[in-house]
């Protein structure tokens, strides 16, 4: 007897303590997303301009703007004429206008802007002009270490289980946080960013892996939605903490406190027994059910634990698949490859413009909590819209709104801000529900024998579109329009990308490798409702693909959520 059927007859799908476990992974979904993000807020630049001689400052000390016309070339920027950001002259202390200066970069550091960050890792270090490349490499950094945590903790979390996994990525960003906040180096700062993102996108990984393996296969859609969007709010959690502790450290610290209630799960969160079972450690499997009965209010009769646990021993070896299995058949290899694309694209999009809207005209918390509440919505009926009509018009139609979006933000003259910011928030939440739903059409055009794989392998792209992304933005030296002409062009792309790819809706999922190089060719001819009340439970295709299946903090489920019974 499987663990699926032990739920749907003895212990149930979703009694308290699944609700209990559920629960405690929601929790865990703020400070993953608001660590995912923070980027926005910790490193945002201020205005800002060259420090003047302190000499010459004094004797204009009451003329502010006076010494900032002599000491100050001007430049155009963003349709108006300004002092320059990066510039000076190198006789500052010459007041005829008529003299010809010659301009040098600045030579006494700069003076920023405390109007909006009393200070930012930008302000602390200097990474703005000739330096604000760093600042783009301080994100990529931290993206390489969300790629490597998912990597280890999905191996670790598969030898030694999901509850010490979950404990020991608790303890690695709680401290990591705490102590970033405290770094005086850029270097040992970003170390330790770098920390938190592994340990953040593992916690969110293994967790999503545990609440879904204890819960019953009818709830896991709901959990699965509940547990997505509960990321989203972290940004939320994120935009209201950066207005409140505007200096670099104290929003460092509170990020990594936001991590301290989870040091009770020692105490609270269960084990999967489906790993427990799995890995035929059978004795503390049963007594995990028994605890589970015993917070439901339910026994058990001894000899289905009896039932559950026979068997066990090692059978004849199945076939086993690899990586070179996705790229055999030629329609699957087309799959595969068209897959990662389309995630390498979205994911540079998806964050290049949420981190980009704290950098908007007007208020940038606003900017970015109003941002982050229209994605939540949004994304809520883009997975309704999926179960009406169809995976590809719903992910194909949003990327290519994100991608009109950005072209037309690249034509817009830099004075028009007003307009620029409105395109910029429709473009943030159209890539935004695009990158919801595509996580849940990613697994469906992959065959059971090799999901796991498949959505691997797009998963590691789309960290290498998270990594490469900060990069994008320094186009803009070489061509003010150049990066919103590329995450268009990207978007774009991924459009014809999402309908060159089969759709799923309406169809059973394939299972075998033919399944693969067959899905697609012989489409039903409506897209009808699958009778879930009479066709036969699903539970043993489910459990083929159970692993750690998360693609950039979103989970992956079955969609059994919004099927009518």
């Amino acid at each position: 007897m499987e663990y699926e059927q032990v739920l749907q007859r003895h212990l149930g799908e979703f009694g308290r303590y699944q609700k209990l476990a559920a629960a405690l992974i929601v929790l865990v979904g703020p400070p993953v997303g608001a660590t995912m993000f923070a980027w926005a807020f910790l490193a945002a630049t201020p205005e800002h301009h060259c420090r003047l001689d302190d000499t010459f400052a004094s004797a204009l000390q009451n003329h502010s703007s006076q010494r900032l016309n002599v000491s100050l070339p001007m430049e155009y920027a963003e349709g108006k004429w300004v002092h320059s950001s990066c510039l000076m002259y190198n006789e500052s202390a010459e007041m005829s206008s008529g003299t010809n200066q010659t301009v040098t970069s600045c030579t006494h550091g700069w003076q920023y802007d405390q109007s909006v960050y009393r200070s930012t890792v930008v302000t602390e270090y200097g990474l703005v002009c000739d330096r604000h490349w760093l600042k783009e490499l301080g994100q990529s950094i931290f993206m390489v270490g969300v790629s490597a945590g998912g990597l280890i903790s999905g191996t670790t979390s598969d030898r030694y289980g999901r509850r010490p996994t979950v404990l020991a990525c608790i303890v690695l960003q709680l401290t990591s946080g705490i102590a970033a906040a405290f770094t005086t180096d850029y270097v040992s700062f970003l170390v330790l960013r770098l920390l938190a993102g592994g340990a953040a996108n593992g916690l969110f990984y293994v967790g999503l892996t545990l609440a879904i393996e204890v819960i019953g296969s009818s709830k896991r859609n709901a959990v699965g939605m509940t547990i997505s969007l509960s990321w989203a709010v972290g940004t939320v959690v994120l935009g209201g903490l950066a207005y409140f502790l505007r200096e670099r450290w104290s929003l460092q610290l509170a990020l990594g406190l936001l991590s301290a209630p989870l040091i009770s799960y020692w105490w609270l969160l269960p084990e999967s027994p489906r790993w427990l079972l799995s890995n035929n450690r059978t004795k503390e499997a049963k007594a995990s059910i028994q605890k589970a009965a015993k917070i439901n209010k339910i026994i058990i009769p001894d000899d289905v634990y009896e039932k559950m646990t026979k068997g066990r021993e090692p059978e004849e070896k199945s076939k086993k698949y690899n990586l070179g299995d996705l790229f055999r058949g030629p329609r699957l290899r087309v799959i595969t490859i068209t897959m990662s694309l389309v995630w390498f694209g979205t994911v540079s999009v998806y964050y290049a413009l949420i981190i980009g809207s704290a950098d908007l005209s007007g208020d940038p918390y606003l900017n970015f909590v109003l941002g982050a509440l229209l994605e939540i919505g949004l994304s809520i009926m883009g997975l309704v819209a999926m179960e009406r009509w169809g995976r590809r018009p719903v992910v194909g139609g949003f990327l290519l709104l994100s991608g009109v979006s950005c072209f037309a933000i690249a034509a817009t003259p830099t004075g028009q801000q007003n307009v620029i910011r409105a395109l910029f928030l429709l473009g943030r939440c159209a890539i935004g529900v695009a990158f919801t739903t595509l996580t849940v059409y990613s697994p469906e055009v992959f065959p059971t024998v090799v999901r796991t794989m498949g959505v691997g392998v797009a998963n590691m792209f789309s960290r290498a579109g998270g990594i490469l992304s900060p990069f994008v933005s320094l186009l803009a030296d070489v061509w003010q329009p150049l990066p919103m002409l590329t995450f268009g062009l990207l978007s774009t792309l991924g459009v014809a990308g999402i309908f060159s790819l089969p759709e799923t809706f309406g169809i059973p999922l394939p299972d075998t490798l033919e399944d693969g190089e067959n899905l697609g060719r012989n489409p039903p001819t409506g897209m009808e409702k699958i009778d879930k009340s009479s066709s036969k439970p699903e539970y043993d295709r489910d459990l083929t693909f159970m692993g750690p299946v998360v693609i950039s903090g979103h989970v992956i489920w079955d969609n059994d959520f919004f099927y009518s019974t």
